[in-house]
């Protein structure tokens, strides 16, 4: 039985989730971004998965969660612009001032830093009169007009667990985006652009037969042409006439999801239609065993 309008599109979202803003590294780091920063937050990553991830419309603000299900320790960050603080040690005295009521009973509260981070942590022997024994710690970084909140916790607090917290906050660090990009993976991107430029207007035209044709094997062995149409008629007719579409973001990805052995490439649009004047469109592109770049999936915010 064919997959109805709504069913599709949870279908092919499922299928080709593309990590956009968080993604795992060849070395176990994990990165984070927001297409307005200048920089990749990347964290040690290993034991750690992406859970969540949720990014504005304004490309602004996001929010992630991990988990480390082997050492049982869960660790959560915020990406928005910095406004109220201007310091690492301003926001943490910001966060610790304005509280959270869920925290509830607070134990042995410690204000201090981790080199130049600066945090706050605190011990919590139950929540809502259950024994958790759960340390919370909150770590602040400020970099170039943006401001993250890393929230890291663990049930069944051990002393010794604390090497945990130190240690993912020592291995936070920044990269300029303009410097990620090593010459072939520049020409990969531009290959790839070239592909999806051509693509694109086939997409926008509503020729999803031809389309079809351009999507990459992978997609094509999960969804058939039907429901490929379903999709176009469901995302992308709504929107209407196209009025602008300006690239913002173009990122190499050494694999995809679902695809672990093939590279990527992710393109995000600030786009303008006729029925929606605000649409953050993401494209992912797959190269081929063939060499040849194809499609693997779109989506709108």
């Amino acid at each position: 039985m064919l997959l109805q309008p709504l069913s599709t599109i949870a279908f092919i979202v499922f299928l080709f989730q593309i990590s956009i803003a968080a993604q795992t590294l060849d070395d176990k780091r994990v990165e984070f971004t927001v297409p307005a920063a200048p920089w990749v937050f990347t964290l040690d990553g290993k034991n750690y998965t992406v859970e969540q991830q949720q990014i504005k419309s304004d490309g602004k603000d996001g929010y992630f969660l991990l988990s480390n299900d082997k050492d049982g320790v869960t660790a959560s960050l915020f990406i928005e612009p910095v406004v109220k603080c201007k310091t690492s040690e301003e926001c943490r005295d910001m966060v610790y001032r304005i509280g959270n009521p869920k925290w509830g009973e607070l134990q042995n509260v410690v204000q201090s830093k981790i080199g130049e981070v600066s945090y706050f942590e605190f011990f919590r022997p139950t929540i809502q009169g259950q024994p958790i024994k759960m340390l919370d710690m909150y770590a602040e970084f400020v970099q170039d007009g943006f401001w993250i909140d890393l929230h890291i916790s663990k049930v069944l607090y051990k002393k010794e667990d604390h090497a945990l917290f130190e240690n993912l906050v020592k291995s936070a660090k920044f990269e300029n985006k303009t410097g990620k990009l090593k010459p072939s993976k520049v020409a990969s991107v531009e290959a790839a652009q070239k592909i999806l430029d051509i693509w694109i207007p086939l997409w926008d035209a509503g020729k999803y037969e031809q389309a079809y044709a351009g999507l990459a094997e992978l997609a094509k062995k999960s969804f058939n042409n039907k429901i490929w149409q379903d999709y176009w008629t469901t995302v992308r007719k709504p929107l209407g006439k196209l009025k602008s579409r300006k690239l913002f973001l173009a990122e190499y990805r050494k694999s995809l999801q679902g695809a672990p052995d093939q590279s990527g490439a992710i393109f995000q649009y600030k786009s303008s239609f006729e029925n929606r004047e605000s649409v953050l469109e993401t494209f992912a592109m797959m190269l081929e065993k063939d060499g040849t770049w194809r499609v693997a999936s779109y989506m709108t915010d």
